[in-house]
C-alpha cells in the first residue's frame, strides 16, 4: 500500500505527464538534428580515412599521421587551447562583473549592455580589423597604436573579440538568474552576522555557479571551432584549428582533404567533451 502523501503523488505524475509531453514535443527536431550531426561526423570520419576517390578498402591512419606530424598543426592546437582559455576566462569574470554592476540597472540600460550579444562576430571583426589594423583609422587619428591587436602572434586581437561579444551573453545568463529571492537570502545572510565575502561565498555564488560555467562551456565550445574571427583579427602563423582546417584544403587539396577532416574532427571532440561537462554540471545544480 501506498503511505505517500497524495499530494505528492499528484505533483510525481503530473511531473512525469509533462516530462513525457516535452519529449515528445522535441522528439522530431531532437531527430532531425541527431540525423544531421552523425550523418556530418560520419563523413567527416570517412574523409579522415579514406583518400580522395579511394573506396572503403583504403582506409589508413595516413590522414592522422600526416597530422600529428605537421608542426603547423601542433602549433595551431597550443594556440588555439590558449585562446579558448583566455577568452573563457575574461569573458566569464567580466560577464560576473557587469552582471553585478546591472543587477539594480533599469531595462533600458540592460538592454544597451547586451547589445553587443546579437552583432555577428563577423562584423566585430571587421570594425576591429577597420579600427585597430595597421593603417587602420585609429593609427591615422593617433599617429601609431602602443599595442598590436590584429595578427597579434598569441591571439590577443581574437581574444579581444570573443571577450567584447561573449561578456555581455554570460551576464545575460548572470542576470536571470538573479531575482529578487537573491536579495532576500542576501538579507538574511547579513542580519545573522554574514559579511560580504560570506554572503558572496553562500549565498552568490551558489545561485550564478550554473549559469557561469554553462555559459563558459558554451563560449569555449565556440571558440575552438570558430573560423570568422582567428581569419579575419588572427595571426598568419600559427593558426588555429579551424583556420588550419581551411588553408590545408586551399594548399593540397588531396592530401588537405583528410588531415582538414581530422582536424575538425579534433576540434569538435573537443567541443563536446565540453557540452558534455556543461549538462553534467547544469543537472546537478538543478538537483541542488
Amino acid at each position: 500500500m501506498d503511505t505517500r502523501d497524495p499530494a505528492l503523488n499528484l505533483r510525481s505524475s503530473a511531473s512525469r505527464s509533462w516530462r513525457r509531453e516535452d519529449v515528445l514535443a522535441l522528439a522530431p527536431a531532437a531527430v532531425l538534428l541527431a540525423a544531421l550531426f552523425l550523418g556530418a561526423l560520419a563523413g567527416a570520419v570517412k574523409v579522415s580515412l579514406v583518400p580522395l576517390g579511394g573506396g572503403i578498402g583504403d582506409a589508413s591512419l595516413a590522414s592522422w599521421r600526416q597530422l600529428f606530424a605537421d608542426p603547423s598543426f601542433r602549433d595551431g592546437l597550443v594556440l588555439t587551447l590558449e585562446v579558448t582559455i583566455a577568452s573563457t576566462a575574461i569573458a566569464a569574470a567580466l560577464g560576473v562583473a557587469l552582471a553585478l554592476a546591472l543587477r539594480r540597472s533599469a531595462g533600458a540600460v540592460r538592454a544597451v549592455a547586451a547589445a553587443p550579444v546579437p552583432v555577428p562576430h563577423l562584423l566585430v571583426a571587421v570594425i576591429a580589423v577597420v579600427w585597430l589594423g595597421p593603417g587602420g583609422l585609429a593609427d591615422r587619428i593617433l599617429g601609431s597604436l602602443p599595442f598590436d591587436l590584429i595578427g597579434n602572434r598569441n591571439g590577443a586581437g581574437i581574444v579581444a573579440v570573443y571577450v567584447y561579444k561573449e561578456a555581455p551573453f554570460i551576464a545575460l545568463l548572470v542576470l536571470a538568474a538573479m531575482g529578487r529571492s537573491l536579495e532576500q537570502r542576501e538579507e538574511a545572510a547579513a542580519v545573522f552576522g554574514a559579511g560580504g565575502l560570506k554572503r558572496a561565498a553562500w549565498v552568490l555564488w551558489p545561485t550564478i555557479r550554473g549559469p557561469v560555467v554553462v555559459g563558459s562551456i558554451i563560449v569555449a565550445a565556440f571558440a575552438i571551432g570558430a573560423l570568422e574571427v582567428p581569419l579575419a583579427v588572427g595571426p598568419n602563423y600559427p593558426p588555429t584549428l579551424a583556420v588550419y582546417a581551411f588553408q590545408t584544403t586551399q594548399g593540397d587539396l588531396i592530401s588537405g582533404e583528410g588531415r582538414a577532416a581530422a582536424a575538425l574532427l579534433l576540434a569538435g571532440f573537443l567541443a563536446i567533451v565540453l557540452a558534455s561537462v556543461g549538462v553534467r554540471h547544469a543537472r546537478s545544480a538543478d538537483n541542488e
